[in-house]
């Protein structure tokens, strides 16, 4: 169900892409149903196959909870593999600290920093695939837990030869701009111009958006070198001036702060390896928030 693939799901849990057949197989012959149909894109599972999805996928996480649960967990020993979400710009700020600091207080532990859209990654947590997410990411509702890790505002970016925009930048101006929207998997830039709309009620807040972008790289050049205007947050605008001709200016008009945070699912809540992991990541990133300030 969660790869679509007979030979990958097979790598999954350490079988042969013969032997994950004939498992198949025999839950095709149990169930008197194909459960899952071979398509251009990939097996797709049936009807039956999807109304059992959740019971099976819960089964499984309360049985893989109890066979891994260690009261006493011990990060200079434990094997753990942490499977982590956070944004392609935490991977160049954040994550080298963090992984410093797993290789000397937990050295066999294991990371895992996956890339999903925010659509897919409240069911990773609820499957056990994910044990934390990281980022600006809306509230999950009442079954996952939220702790704040940051606050920062929203900024303009733009270069430093901007034909028109000099130090400051006014409202007609950034709705008159061309804009470059950076919009990774998993982050909130997407409802930017919801917040817009929410502000000005509609009146004239729709940005053109000449050129949209789902990773960093690149970014900060065609910033550079163009007249397109990026809103970003705060921090990661700020790093971007060490790294190319660009200048943060002011928004023209005030925009809700962002909530930078992470969440996890309740079934880890109490988990001890959970805990530990989830306390030193809020640890690190409070450690590097007050070395640059």
């Amino acid at each position: 169900m969660r790869t679509r693939s007979v030979t990958l799901a097979g790598e999954r849990v350490g079988l042969s892409q013969s032997a994950t057949s004939n498992c198949l197989q025999r839950l095709r012959e149990a169930f008197g149903d194909p459960l899952f149909l071979r398509t251009p894109t990939g097996m797709q599972p049936s009807a039956l196959a999807l109304g059992m999805s959740d019971e099976i996928s819960g089964v499984l996480e309360r049985l893989r909870s109890v066979l891994e649960r260690d009261d006493q967990f011990d990060p200079k020993t434990s094997s753990h593999t942490f499977r982590i979400l956070v944004s392609d710009i935490a991977q160049i700020t954040l994550l080298p600290d963090f992984v410093a600091m797993l290789r000397k207080e937990a050295p066999n532990v294991n990371l895992s920093n996956v890339a999903l859209p925010m659509r897919e990654t409240k069911k990773a947590l609820a499957d056990g695939e994910l044990d934390l997410a990281v980022g600006f990411i809306p509230d999950l509702g009442p079954d996952y837990h939220r702790q704040s890790l940051d606050s920062e505002h929203w900024t303009c970016v733009v270069s430093k030869s901007h034909p028109t925009i000099g130090d400051s930048i006014t409202r007609k101006q950034y709705f008159d701009a061309a804009h470059i929207s950076y919009r990774p998997p998993a982050a909130i830039h997407a409802s930017l111009d919801k917040l817009l709309e929410s502000r000005f009620e509609g009146r004239a807040a729709r940005r053109r958006v000449a050129l949209s972008v789902p990773y960093f790289s690149g970014l900060v050049t065609a910033v550079a070198k163009t007249d397109l205007v990026l809103t970003a947050p705060s921090r990661l605008a700020d790093s971007m001036t060490a790294m190319s001709a660009v200048k943060v200016l002011p928004l023209p008009f005030d925009l809700p702060a962002i909530d930078l945070n992470m969440q996890w699912h309740d079934q880890v809540h109490r988990d001890p390896a959970n805990i530990w992991f989830r306390n030193v990541f809020a640890a690190t990133y409070a450690n590097r928030s007050a070395d640059i300030k």
